[in-house]
């Protein structure tokens, strides 16, 4: 049985690490490495009828792994083809900017700020 780890705030060392900040066990974060390393094999594009390929341990992993990486926008899906994207990186930025926008606020008094 696979031992299931949470990481918490992890440093970015390589480019593995900043899955740790979207996935929240070690074998999710394996899968993803798996699917991404994959990809740039392949240069950064698979057909989707190779999705075998991208099974670490079982399907049902692999398939909440590929759900996450192409909701957050690390993946994307077009014309029947697998393939890395910058939508990540472009939301990062905004969620970004919106969490300075917030900490400012309620630095300047802003009590009104609800989740």
């Amino acid at each position: 049985m696979a031992k299931i780890e949470l990481v918490r705030r992890p440093s970015l060392i390589s480019p593995k690490h900043l899955l740790r900040y979207v996935f929240f066990t070690e074998m999710q974060v394996e899968q993803a490495a798996k699917i991404l390393n994959t990809l740039i094999a392949n240069d950064g594009k698979m057909p989707d009828t190779d999705w075998e390929r991208f099974v670490l341990s079982s399907r049902g992993l692999y398939v909440k792994v590929m759900r996450k990486l192409r909701d957050v926008g690390m993946v994307e899906k077009k014309m029947g083809y697998f393939s890395i994207c910058e939508d990540f990186s472009h939301a990062v930025t905004k969620l970004a900017e919106y969490w300075t926008q917030i900490v400012q606020s309620h630095t300047e008094g802003d009590k009104g700020i609800q989740f």
